[in-house]
């Protein structure tokens, strides 16, 4: 009997072991809010992702302890997420570092009449998120230490008292940068620490401080030092796409060129970082940004990126149906890339006459495609006419092709007279016209291109004050020019 009563009471605690571990290695996530001073019965979840944000999950109802329960059966993606409330969508940011961390976290906090979410915030469950509040009410009084010298330092007049307030200042910068050295090195992997890492201020050599071009240089050579390149968190964090901003439209050139060398140098870094996602999710933001872009002859970003890592096979996340438009698409915009040779077109005038583009002798060409029934074009026509005779005399051409074809001729010879358009003006039967539509990926009117004296492409899709603008500059700078010689 003893013995059968030992045999129960084992099995009774191997049972009670096994639920701990299966409530241990339980999936999915389970984050309970507590918001003390908040009425309302909805709350939202929601996640960073790029520069935007996403809803998660919304509860509109709480437990028996006033908490609002966020649960799914999936775990959550790491990264920086949010709480959201109904009064004025205040909200305040916490991390999802891994799957353990979201098993069993725990937010507290209070809405008062700071309606400072954050000052309140307390969370139990996660030693990264302690690390990562720790870090930013660290930081906190550190800035407001640094405001009050830096308003001293302002409205200081003498320069021994000066210098002393600025040595604080710099201590209060190193006290900083110690604390979030040490933070990195004590939990290298933790999300903060990623976090903590990029936002830490690099320290620029003496030597380039005070070259401008040298600092610029300098800067942007070091920009992606601290940013881990293999951790996919930063995806879903506002940090990885306002990089990708800062370091395109502020420390590169805005000349397709070097924007192609910026894009192509953060696709080879998430390469090295062997993270296919963190590859896909770069690749698809820059590629849908030059796909965009408004630029003018910065589709030759948009034809670069296709070619290499779309059209290569390299973006196997595409459905082969788009990935087919796709590379058809930058084929067609490919041979229309500024600098390259305009292809030659071959038209009749509007008497008949033939006329192909490569006849026009001119210091600057516009290939203008425009039809009579567009209410658009008639508008650009308005303000294309007083620039070709501005500029006329002085080298300018335009060769006007109406994209109506020959059949009806008529409206295109009405048009031309309505407004004025004296300049070259061509059309012909629907076939040859379709093969000079295409020749020039014409997508819609009115469109306009503008080419050198060799007709090569210089501008696309430009208005008529932009032309203007372009070619003032450029009879302007060529009469400098001869003025010099003289």
């Amino acid at each position: 009997m003893k013995q059968l009563l030992n045999r129960w009471v084992l099995l009774g605690i191997l049972l009670f072991m096994s639920t701990l571990v299966v409530g241990l290695d339980k999936e999915g996530y389970n984050i309970r809010v507590r918001i003390d001073g908040y009425e309302n019965d909805t709350c939202i979840l929601a996640h960073h992702y790029g520069d935007k944000k996403y809803i998660s999950a919304t509860v509109t109802s709480r437990n028996e302890d006033n908490e609002f329960i966020f649960e799914g059966e999936e775990p959550l993606k790491g990264g920086v997420y949010l709480v959201l409330i109904k009064d004025n969508n205040n909200y305040f940011e916490f991390l999802v570092p891994n799957e353990e961390d979201q098993k069993d976290m725990v937010l507290s906090t209070k809405l008062d009449k700071s309606k400072d979410l954050s000052k309140h915030l307390k969370i139990k469950g996660s030693k990264d998120n302690d690390a990562y509040l720790n870090y930013m009410r660290f930081n906190a009084k550190i800035q407001q230490k640094k405001a009050v010298l830096q308003e001293k330092i302002v409205a200081q007049t003498q320069k021994k008292k000066k210098e002393k307030l600025e040595k604080s200042l710099k201590l209060l910068d190193k006290k900083l940068k110690a604390y979030q050295l040490k933070a990195i090195e004590k939990n290298p992997d933790f999300l903060s620490s990623k976090i903590i890492a990029d936002w830490m201020v690099q320290e620029v050599p003496e030597s380039v401080q005070s070259d401008k071009l040298a600092w610029f240089y300098w800067t942007r050579a070091h920009f992606w030092d601290n940013f881990d390149f293999s951790d996919e968190r930063l995806i879903r964090t506002p940090l990885f796409k306002h990089k990708m901003e800062v370091f395109t439209e502020q420390l590169t050139p805005a000349n397709p060129d070097s924007i192609i060398v910026a894009v192509d140098a953060i696709l080879r870094r998430t390469k090295e970082g062997k993270n296919k996602i963190m590859f896909q999710y770069a690749a698809s933001e820059l590629f849908n940004k030059y796909a965009k872009s408004k630029i003018i002859c910065m589709d030759a970003v948009y034809v670069f990126l296709g070619e290499k890592y779309y059209c290569s096979g390299g973006a196997d996340w595409v459905d082969s149906a788009q990935l087919e438009k796709i590379c058809a698409n930058v084929a067609s915009i490919k041979p229309l890339q500024c600098g390259l040779y305009a292809p030659n077109i071959r038209l009749k005038k509007l008497d008949g006459t033939p006329i192909s583009l490569y006849d026009v002798k001119a210091k600057y060409t516009a290939i203008y495609f425009w039809d009579p029934s567009c209410g658009n074009c008639s508008k650009t026509s308005d303000r294309l006419v007083p620039v070709y005779h501005k500029y006329k005399d002085k080298g300018f051409e335009i060769f006007g092709i109406c994209s109506d074809s020959w059949k009806n001729l008529d409206k295109c010879k009405k048009k031309v007279a309505e407004k004025g358009m004296v300049f070259i003006n061509t059309s012909e039967k629907a076939y040859p016209l379709a093969v000079a539509k295409k020749y020039y990926d014409l997508k819609a009117n009115p469109y306009i291109i503008l080419l050198d004296e060799d007709k090569k492409i210089m501008y696309k899709r430009v208005d008529p004050q932009q032309i203007d603008a372009i070619l003032k500059r450029a009879f302007e700078q060529e009469k400098t020019e001869l003025d010099q010689k003289e």
